[in-house]
């Protein structure tokens, strides 16, 4: 009878060699810069929570200023290492971790962040 498991959580995820090479990959800071400089296009981020570890994608567009509501923020979201967007679905500003991006989306080119 076989008693192994299907799951081996001491593994690593296998991964290309060659993977730095690929068109569709890009390093953290690219995303970063990708995010920046898309300008109010809409976008799609995919990111893990940093509250609750969960997968989360969220479409969504930067430099909106319409909903302001006057006032400061409490914080510097480049400090903390946020991007700071309008999220369409809800219609509110949220801070996606810059750290936590695995993927985007944007003018029909999706990219893997590694």
């Amino acid at each position: 009878m076989f008693t192994g498991t299907a799951y081996a959580p001491e593994q690593q995820p296998v991964v290309c060699p060659n993977a730095d090479s690929h068109d569709n990959v890009v390093s953290k800071e690219k995303a970063a810069e990708i995010l920046a400089g898309s300008r109010g296009r809409f976008l799609t981020i995919e990111f893990t929570k940093r509250t609750t570890g969960e997968s989360r994608q969220m479409t969504c567009r930067t430099g909106v200023t319409k909903h302001l509501k006057g006032g400061k923020k409490a914080y510097d979201a480049t400090a903390h290492g946020l991007a700071v967007v309008w999220e369409t679905k809800s219609k509110e500003y949220r801070s996606v971790p810059l750290d936590a991006i695995t993927a985007l989306s944007w003018k029909g080119k999706r990219v893997v962040v590694r």
